[in-house]
């Protein structure tokens, strides 16, 4: 006989369900739950856009001088302060929440920031001790940056984020010249942009990622998600977006994109290589936190202020996760989804077991 004592170390989580367990909406326009009421969004083409990566750069670092590069103004900032959990629950405690229920209204107070609720895990009294509580789940951001890398410099129609509303946003801005719709007369027409692939290099990449075989075991036949004719991927599961971001991306953009843009999609693939892998040092998070920076920027240089979403933002944040918790294979959700897999199985399985079970019972009668 013996007592078993446990702890909550953190949570691991999507982005929505982030919200539901950390109190702090994860919508809006402080939808960031790290950088919170410090975060730099703002609207554009239609949609709330997390821009402002430099930040995070050094103080006299040339890029803050810049202004047409990035979206028209110079960066005076620093970067957003980090609170503590000591502080986030001094300031749950002075928020006055309603009570759950249906009938209840949810327009929030301004005072309230993007806070929904007190999370219950404050009731432990460890919880505001701890440096990270809630993890920023890397396969769902890494998908999520993959979709819309891929469909940007794909130019899918329904992925990409350089739409026509983003090339007006860019006109709006006063920022890019060389992205804004071409007019002719009375009808106005969107050109590719320089880091879209032209019809015939995209039918070449789409070639050789269906042409491209695997290792036994390391990963799915995406050949299957290939379709060369109609230009786009179909059915990538999370897992196939991760060996796809880290080994085929960037040899196979190699030769079909500018320079200039062929560089920072390299530099993220291998971001994402060293963040995932088994053993983590802390001299090269240290590099991944500079690294991510200047993809960012970089990034900011080359595609409109749409692209940018709350997934390729938070990317700016998870090196200090890593340097807190130790390395992403503990703290993502691909061994919580299979279980969840096994257990669906095994519901279905009962499931039919128990129709069958009636309909014999049914007919015996």
């Amino acid at each position: 006989m013996f007592t078993l004592r446990a702890a909550v170390m953190w949570t691991v989580n999507d982005f929505p369900a982030y919200a539901m367990v950390s109190g702090w909406s994860t919508k809006g326009y402080m939808a960031c739950p790290v950088c919170k009421e410090d975060v730099t969004s703002g609207w554009h083409a239609g949609k709330v856009c997390y821009l402002g990566h430099r930040r995070w750069l050094p103080w006299d670092h040339e890029w803050r001088e810049k202004d047409k590069e990035f979206d028209g103004n110079t960066e005076r900032r620093l970067r957003p302060r980090e609170w503590s959990g000591d502080e986030i629950l001094e300031q749950l405690n002075r928020l006055d929440f309603a009570p759950f229920g249906k009938t209840v209204s949810r327009t929030r107070p301004s005072t309230h920031l993007n806070w929904t609720h007190k999370p219950m895990f404050f009731e432990l009294p460890y919880w505001s001790k701890l440096k990270l509580r809630h993890n920023l789940d890397v396969m769902h951001v890494e998908k999520n940056v993959f979709d819309t890398l891929v469909g940007t410099i794909l130019d899918i129609e329904g992925k990409t984020k350089d739409t026509i509303k983003a090339r007006l946003d860019l006109e709006r801005m006063g920022i890019r010249r060389g992205l804004w719709m071409n007019r002719d007369s009375d009808k106005a027409r969107r050109d590719l942009a320089f880091f879209s692939m032209k019809p015939n290099d995209k039918k070449e990449f789409l070639k050789f990622v269906s042409s491209v075989k695997f290792p036994d075991g390391y990963a799915s036949n995406i050949a299957r998600c290939v379709n060369v004719d109609g230009g786009k991927f179909t059915g990538l599961k999370s897992h196939d977006c991760h060996v796809f971001m880290q080994r085929l991306l960037p040899v196979g953009i190699l030769h079909l994109l500018p320079e200039d843009v062929v560089k920072p999609i390299m530099l993220l693939s291998r971001f994402f290589s060293q963040l995932t892998a088994k053993t983590l040092r802390r001299t090269d998070m240290f590099q991944l936190r500079h690294d991510i920076v200047q993809v960012l920027c970089k990034f900011e240089m080359i595609f409109p202020p749409a692209f940018f979403t709350s997934m390729i933002h938070v990317m700016v944040h998870l090196p200090e996760e890593a340097l807190l918790a130790g390395p992403v294979n503990y703290r993502w959700m691909y061994p919580i989804e299979r279980l969840l897999g096994e257990v669906k199985k095994s519901v279905e399985l009962w499931r039919q077991t128990l129709r069958d079970e009636v309909i014999i019972i049914v007919a015996q009668k």
